[in-house]
């Protein structure tokens, strides 16, 4: 090839101008033109919905590089308003418009880079071209859109994928009224639908209206003008502005029209260089297929870094006539919706067994740093795995911090062909403040590797139970906070019981193992097996099987949590995620000014407590008592303890709104006690509140027989009236007896 070719590029931002800058560093010599058919070239089109919500406040902070510096800096010559509209493979020619001055004329290319991107889809209904009705590619979309703002009150944003949960949060950041409209049963697609439902409950808890599972047939107009969405169903949601984030359609016409192929996902075919059938034509970017990782196909991934790495390599070669080949790609991808994150790399558990592949998945929930360190953040973490082989397949994690780190490790192993086991010794970057010494990602690949060699099966999340014997190895208050989907047949046996109760548990049934997030569910599985049990691990444990089951948060749920007149804050106020504090972190904390309150009873707290702790019996908790207490102290923030954590996350909620700052002490006193805290007890401290009603049901059941048998036999109705007490009470959680108890004078 020529020394000096003249490269002509379509298209100027994300592939166009990686294309273009690399042929400038590699080849001092070339002629580099670019065309761009809108104003704005190399513009940083995933900011702007941020600047659409004010995060983003300058708008020239979103263009990355304007006409000027691509002339100064690399010599490239940047023609803004020009549309390629044909292309003439013979004579090696490109018929051009010129918008702005309204001619058109005739460019020659000796290499000719196609990076003309995608047009956002456009459904064929009616209303869909009114005034107010809107899509976002590009700076002038976004400016469209700003400009309407002002006299805004409701918005509709339909397609609840990637750039429509971006719109959606940072409009009702501003203050708007906004409903999410998505024809499929869940948010962001790309994910199961257990990981996605932490964002359908982030939306609801932010305020979002948000109608799944049907789609939308028009428009309405009133005076030219949307003014609401009509449903498949009939509904119409009233809004005044409208946004279509429906995905989008690549653009393809020059190349078809030019004799070049396309694929079956409509992108231009392409070789590993990223050339089409024509050697002197290459294509990337959104308009271009690629290897995809996941199948070994091509295929369309219309996504900014694949363009910008493909658009390195094909400027390079456009420019020298060798590079590297192009990469596959994984479709990693990330999001944030209002404070959790959520992405994917590769495949998800549907998509590959959608493919034909013996797919398992297991699911981690842990901290995002080691959780004696303060602030740590919990994050759930889904590994997709080959069965027999181990080959890892894909990965999904949402949460509120540290889960972008993990789906790059993973996406490096899926670039690499890596299995979990190459995953479970891979050496990680670990102190305190970053991670764990036993990484989640770890954790996940031992749990896979458990799984692969049978020490340690697990079962998906929404299995149906009713064919298992069920343990569930959490405390009783744990029990309380969150049930049990499916499984009202299950017997509450806590780990550290296990042993002394595997009386009660029969060997000859298959039987299913659970806890709260998963760890004490493993440990639990392997001391049954051992035992002679075909027990199995339920992957996620309750939390990740409330998810899959979509039971516990609904927007009446929201509604409790953010009321009316007060937008939610924070994502503290989530009913499933709170900040936690290691026990080993007490004292520092409490040292600082933080109020260490106790929510068990009265008389569990004179039984013993953490030294310093003040009491405030469960029921008590709200924010006016807590902030009575708070006076005089220097801050306001509140470490939240009970016996074992349930009370305390209960507690946590109930504050939620009142502008504290709560930590729930890990493991409750229990822990704290174990890990050697100061502990003050009251001479002669009073057993719990719950042995108390042990041991008086127990009396009054003696009590009954004893009657029954010498006095006279209608006494046995107290034994039967008791018994029907606790049935009652194990069922509804609600007891009478402890709530009498509890007033009782010795308890006060």
């Amino acid at each position: 090839m020529s020394s000096s070719p003249k490269i002509l590029i379509v298209g100027g931002v994300a592939g166009g101008a990686s294309a273009a800058t690399r042929a400038r560093r590699m080849n001092e010599q070339a002629r580099i033109i670019m065309l761009e058919k809108d104003a704005y070239v190399s513009f940083a089109n995933c900011g702007l919905p941020y600047h659409l919500g004010g995060v983003i406040q300058d708008r020239a902070k979103l263009l990355v590089a304007k006409p000027e510096m691509f002339k100064k800096r690399f010599n490239i010559e940047v023609r803004v308003r020009h549309e390629a509209l044909a292309i003439d493979r013979t004579s090696k020619t490109v018929r051009i418009r010129d918008h702005q001055a309204g001619t058109e004329y005739t460019e020659s290319y000796d290499k000719l880079i196609l990076a003309p991107g995608a047009a956002p889809l456009l459904p064929d209904v009616p209303g869909v071209r009114a005034h107010g009705v809107h899509t976002l590619r590009n700076i002038e979309d976004m400016d469209r859109i700003l400009s309407q703002l002002p006299s805004v009150q409701k918005v509709a944003v339909v397609g609840a994928g990637f750039i429509g949960l971006e719109v959606a949060e940072q409009l009702k950041e501003r203050g708007l009224s906004v409903t999410l409209i998505e024809r499929g049963g869940q948010v962001l697609p790309p994910l199961d639908g257990e990981m996605a439902e932490p964002l359908r409950r982030e939306l609801l808890r932010h305020g979002v209206e948000l109608i799944s599972g049907t789609g939308f047939t028009a428009i309405r107009e009133t005076n030219g003008k949307a003014s609401g969405v009509v449903l498949e169903d009939g509904r119409v949601v009233e809004a005044d502005l409208v946004i279509l984030g429906l995905g989008v359609r690549p653009y393809n016409q020059l190349a078809v029209n030019a004799g070049l192929a396309v694929g079956p996902t409509g992108g231009i075919l392409t070789d590993e260089y990223q050339r089409t059938a024509d050697l002197d034509i290459y294509a990337v970017g959104d308009a271009a297929e690629y290897r995809l990782g996941t199948t070994g196909l091509r295929g369309r991934v219309p996504l900014a870094g694949i363009a910008n790495r493909t658009g390195r390599l094909v400027g390079e070669h456009a420019a020298t006539g060798q590079s590297a080949t192009a990469p596959a790609a994984w479709g990693t991808a990330i999001i944030k919706v209002f404070g959790l994150g959520a992405g994917i790399a590769g495949d998800s558990l549907k998509s590959a067994l959608k493919r034909g592949i013996q797919a398992r998945a297991v699911h981690i929930t842990a901290n995002h740093h080691a959780g004696y360190y303060p602030g740590a953040k919990s994050f759930t973490l889904k590994l997709v795995y080959e069965a027999g082989t181990g080959r890892i397949l894909g990965a999904q994690a949402v949460g509120a911090a540290g889960i972008d780190k993990r789906l790059d490790v993973v996406a490096s192993f899926l670039h690499f062909g890596g299995t979990v086991r190459d995953l479970a010794q891979v050496d990680l970057a670990y102190a305190p403040p970053f991670g764990s010494a036993k990484d989640p990602l770890h954790m996940a690949a031992f749990a896979a590797i458990n799984d692969l060699e049978g020490s340690a099966p697990l079962l998906a999340p929404d299995v149906d139970l009713s064919g298992y014997q069920v343990v569930d190895l959490r405390d009783a208050d744990e029990c309380a906070e969150l049930k049990l989907s499916g499984a009202e047949h299950a017997h509450n046996i806590p780990l550290n019981t296990l042993r002394e109760r595997l009386g009660e548990l029969d060997k000859s049934k298959p039987t299913a193992v659970v806890c709260h997030s998963g760890l004490r569910a493993h440990i639990g599985t392997r001391i049954l097996r051992q035992h002679g049990f075909d027990a199995h691990n339920i992957s996620g444990a309750t939390y990740v099987r409330d998810l899959a089951l979509n039971r516990s948060f609904t927007a009446a749920t929201a509604a409790a949590t953010c009321g009316a007149t007060k937008p939610c804050g924070a994502p503290a106020i989530a009913t499933d995620r709170h900040d936690e504090l290691h026990p080993l972190n007490v004292m520092a904390e409490a040292s600082t000014g933080a109020l260490l309150l106790d929510v068990r009873s009265p008389a569990e707290f004179r039984s013993g407590r953490v030294q310093g702790a003040v009491n405030l019996p469960l029921e008590n908790v709200n924010a006016t008592t807590v902030h009575a207490l708070l006076q005089g102290r220097e801050q306001a923030t509140v470490l939240l303890l009970c016996a074992s954590g349930g009370r305390a996350r209960t507690a946590a909620q109930r504050l939620a709104a009142s502008g504290l700052k709560t930590l729930v002490v890990q493991g409750g006193t229990n822990s704290c006690a174990q890990a050697g805290l100061p502990m003050d007890k009251d001479a002669g401290g009073m057993i719990s509140v719950e042995r108390q009603v042990r041991i008086t049901a127990g009396l009054l059941v003696a009590t009954g027989v004893v009657l029954g048998t010498w006095v006279h036999p209608g006494f046995y109705g107290l034994s039967g009236f008791i018994g029907a007490g606790l049935v009652f009470a194990g069922v509804t959680d609600w007891c009478g007896m402890g709530l009498l108890l509890a007033r009782a004078p010795w308890n006060k």
